[in-house]
């Protein structure tokens, strides 16, 4: 009955699912019955959470294999393997590929898992980069709290 509407919806057509049924008044009677008593809890499963120190150990190598990084990013020396972005220049200014930001992301995510990133799948979807990373021709790339562009990065 509904798969037209999910259609709809999923092709961008907004829907009101409340013309679908009869108006509620609010407040409702005091008649009305409670569904408290109608919904249990099922404690089958356990979960573990982590402890505050083992959340925080994720950052230096811990069940996540260390779920924040690091990358430096080089082009002052001929040697390195990122003087290929020393040709990425835009307006005069040497930018880091903001395609490089996604592969960033895709490579920490398939680290998280323990997995090459060649055989993590992933989908990017809306995705906004609010500005560019210059990167400087010597030195390394630094960052301040207004500098979210690059945050992450180093």
């Amino acid at each position: 009955m509904f798969s037209c509407d999910f259609r709809l919806y999923l092709n961008g057509v907004n829907l009101n699912p409340m013309s679908l049924y009869p108006p509620v008044n609010v407040p409702v009677s005091p008649t009305t019955p409670m569904i408290s008593s109608l919904v249990r809890w099922d404690h089958s499963d356990s979960w573990d959470a982590p402890t505050t120190a083992a959340f925080l150990e994720r950052g230096s190598g811990g069940s996540f294999h260390g779920s924040a990084s690091s990358v430096d990013v080089d082009v002052a020396s001929s040697d390195s393997e990122d003087v290929y972005l020393r040709d990425h220049v835009i307006d005069g200014r040497m930018l880091f590929p903001a395609t490089g930001h996604l592969v960033l992301a895709w490579r920490q995510l398939a680290r998280m898992y323990n997995q090459p990133y060649q055989h993590t799948p992933v989908c990017f979807q809306d995705v906004h980069i609010h500005r560019a990373t210059i990167l400087p021709a010597t030195g390394r790339p630094t960052s301040s709290k207004k500098d979210s562009a690059i945050i992450g990065l180093l």
